[in-house]
């Protein structure tokens, strides 16, 4: 499928803190919001569950540096990413241990997340209480980390429409920043242990928080996973 074919209405690349970026888009016949971060480091750009872009987006994202990185969080954000190799051969696509089988009936993966990027610097975290599915990722920034999230935590005002009834009522994915009733049911293994775990990530404070659906948090950081935390008890 030709890249323009993958373009979707997507938000200018916005810049988050200091060397993190975002943009946010949107799919067909979805009422769902999507992230991708982008992470600038030594090598190049770091891309987190990526998107699309249309020209200008391109620019802006080219601007930055040379996409090094694709990170496919997991089998639910791998839309993107076997255009994203097309157009950047030289991109190297990661995916965690438990996703990589699924990444790979959409585009091959290069490494394994849990082995190639802490020599990048950045740390690939096994959330305790969650199902083998996804990783949370602590990554350096000018200010100190930032923590990229997928769908372990979404960060959703209620929306209108069918569509935003069905998220808030249904899969109860809207009303701020939480796990959601359907994360609840899809990913969660034990709440107990999630939720300790959830208070351990809040140490060292992270300076933003860019999750997958929904938007990103740059003020009260440890606060917020303490409430996400307490709301699973």
């Amino acid at each position: 499928m030709a890249w323009q074919d993958q373009v979707h209405p997507h938000t200018p690349l916005t810049q988050v803190v200091a060397g993190l970026w975002a943009v946010q888009g949107s799919l067909p016949r979805s009422g769902l919001p999507r992230t991708m971060a982008v992470v600038e480091l030594e090598q190049g750009l770091l891309l987190h569950s990526g998107i699309a872009l249309d020209d200008a987006g391109l620019e802006a994202l080219e601007a930055l540096g040379p996409p090094r990185i694709l990170i496919v969080p997991n089998r639910m954000h791998r839309t993107d990413a076997a255009a994203y190799k097309e157009r950047y051969p030289q991109l190297q696509v990661v995916a965690p241990r438990a996703a990589r089988a699924a990444v790979e009936e959409i585009v091959p993966v290069d490494a394994v997340a849990e082995e190639i990027l802490p020599t990048l610097g950045i740390e690939p975290l096994i959330p305790d209480g969650l199902k083998p599915s996804e990783l949370v990722y602590r990554v350096p920034v000018a200010s100190g980390c930032a923590l990229l999230i997928t769908d372990l935590l979404f960060n959703l005002p209620h929306q209108r429409g069918l569509s935003g009834l069905v998220l808030r009522y249904l899969t109860r994915s809207t009303g701020g920043f939480k796990v959601t009733g359907l994360g609840r049911v899809m990913l969660v293994q034990d709440r107990s242990r999630l939720g300790r775990w959830l208070l351990q990530l809040a140490e060292p404070e992270p300076v933003a928080i860019v999750v997958a659906h929904g938007d990103w948090i740059t003020t009260d950081c440890a606060a917020c996973l303490r409430q996400a935390a307490s709301a699973l008890s």
